[in-house]
C-alpha cells in the first residue's frame, strides 16, 4: 500500500494543504481542482461539460452543490511506468472528490482507513485502487465495498437514476464487482458505483487502455451528489424494511463462476446474491443449484411454504403459513416455478419473515428464475 503512519500522514497532508494555499495565493494554481501526481494525472472536464458553480454567481471560482450532477466526464490517467519511478506500491489510489478525481500521492494516509486504521465508508469520498503491473502480474482494480455494475459500452446513456438502478440490479443478480482484472478492459467500457454512505454515484468509462498486461490506462468519471445515507432508527417487530424487491438467480452467472451456487441473502435494504464454489462453504437464505451441477432447483430454508389462494398474505398469515411448512431444505424444481408462485418462509434467529413472488422464470437453458420479496421484522412471539 502507499502510505506511511498516520499521524506522519497527517502532518504532511497539513503541509502540503499549506503549500497548495501558497501556490494558488501566488497565482500559481489553475483552479480546477485538477492534481498531479507521481503515478498518474487527472485533467479538467472537456469543453461543454458541466461544472458545479453557484446559482447567479459571478465569481469564476467554482463551488460545491451537495446534490446534482458535480462534474462530467474529468479524465485521470494511471501509468505502470510512473508508478515504477516512485517504488512500484503494490495499490495506487484514485479519488472522486467532489472537485475532480485526483490520484493519492505517496506521502498519503491509506484513503479507505479513518483515524483509527479501520476500513469505513465514512467521511470519505468513492475510492478506486490500481494495482499496476509492476506489483502484480495480472493488474486489477479494486472497487469499494458498495454496488458497483459493469455496463457495455452500447448500453445507451446512462444519469444518475439509471446508474443506480445497475449498480442496484446488479447486487440482485449476483454480478456486482469488487474487483476487475485489468486485462478484461476495452475502450467504452463502463462501471456505475453507488456510493451511498456519502450519497455520491460514480460513472467510470475506459477512454484509454493499452500494453499487456495493462500499463497505461485512462478513465473519464461523472459525478454526481445526493443525500448521504441516513440510519434510521431499528426495526421494530413487524415493520416492513422492504416490498417487492426482485432478485434473479440464473445458469449463466453461475457458469461465469465456475458453476457455483446462487446463495440469496435478505438484506436490510434489498436482497443479495452471492455465487460460490461447491466446496467453498457458506449458503443463503434461498439457494439455487443450477444446470452444470445437476436439475436446476430452488432450496428455500428455514421454515418455508408455497402459498396458494387469491391475495398476497400479510406477516401474520405468512408467518403462520412458514411455520406450518418444511422445516430446512424445500427444494423446488425450476421445471416446477410458474410466474405467480408464492413462496412464505420465517427464520427465527434471524427474525424475518419473507413472501416471494415468482416474477419469471425461464426453464429451458440457460435456465434463469426472478423473484419478488417483501420482508418484514419478524413479530414477538404471541
Amino acid at each position: 500500500m502507499w502510505g506511511i503512519n498516520g499521524r506522519r500522514g497527517k502532518a504532511l497532508r497539513g503541509a502540503g494543504l499549506a503549500l497548495l494555499l501558497a501556490a494558488v495565493l501566488a497565482g500559481c494554481g489553475d483552479g480546477d481542482g485538477r492534481s498531479a501526481d507521481p503515478a498518474g494525472s487527472a485533467s479538467r472536464a472537456p469543453e461543454g461539460s458541466a461544472s458545479p458553480t453557484t446559482e447567479g454567481s459571478a465569481s469564476a471560482t467554482p463551488t460545491v452543490s451537495r446534490t446534482g450532477l458535480l462534474y462530467r466526464d474529468r479524465e485521470v490517467s494511471l501509468s505502470d511506468v510512473q508508478a515504477i519511478k516512485n517504488g512500484c506500491p503494490s495499490d495506487i489510489y484514485v479519488e472522486f472528490a467532489d472537485s475532480g478525481p485526483r490520484v493519492l500521492g505517496s506521502d498519503e494516509w491509506d484513503p479507505r482507513q479513518d483515524d483509527e486504521g479501520k476500513q469505513t465508508e465514512e467521511g470519505r469520498p468513492p475510492i478506486l485502487a490500481w494495482s499496476p503491473p509492476c506489483s502484480s502480474a495480472n493488474g486489477r482494480f479494486d472497487f469499494d465495498d458498495v454496488a458497483v455494475a459493469k455496463v457495455a459500452a452500447d448500453a445507451g446513456d446512462l444519469d444518475e437514476a439509471g446508474c443506480r438502478a445497475a449498480a442496484r440490479a446488479a447486487v440482485g443478480s449476483g454480478t456486482d464487482i469488487d474487483r476487475y482484472g485489468t486485462q478484461a478492459l476495452a475502450v467504452g467500457v463502463r462501471f456505475c458505483e453507488d456510493f451511498a454512505a456519502e450519497g455520491r454515484m460514480v460513472l467510470l468509462r475506459v477512454v484509454k487502455v493499452s500494453g499487456s498486461p495493462v500499463a497505461e490506462l485512462t478513465l473519464s468519471a461523472t459525478l454526481w451528489a445526493g443525500p448521504a445515507r441516513a440510519e434510521g432508527p431499528p426495526a421494530q417487530p413487524g415493520d416492513k424494511l422492504y416490498e417487492n424487491q426482485p432478485f434473479t438467480v440464473a445458469d449463466d452467472v453461475a457458469k461465469a463462476h465456475d458453476c457455483g451456487i446462487g446463495g440469496v441473502g435478505f438484506g436490510s435494504d434489498m436482497p443479495r446474491v452471492r455465487y460460490r464454489h461447491t466446496l467453498s462453504g457458506g449458503g443463503g437464505a434461498v439457494e439455487y443449484f443450477p444446470s452444470c451441477l445437476s436439475s436446476p432447483k430452488v432450496r428455500f430454508s428455514g421454515y418455508a411454504a408455497r402459498v396458494e389462494g387469491g391475495a398476497d398474505p400479510d406477516i401474520t398469515a405468512c408467518q403462520d403459513a412458514a411455520a406450518r411448512g418444511e422445516r430446512d431444505d424445500l427444494d423446488v424444481p425450476v421445471s416446477e416455478l410458474r410466474t405467480g408462485d408464492r413462496f412464505c418462509m420465517f427464520d427465527s434467529s434471524a427474525k424475518y419473515v419473507v413472501l416471494l413472488k415468482v416474477t419469471a422464470v425461464t426453464a429451458e437453458a440457460p435456465v434463469s428464475a426472478t423473484f419478488s420479496v417483501t420482508r418484514w421484522e419478524a413479530p414477538e412471539p404471541s
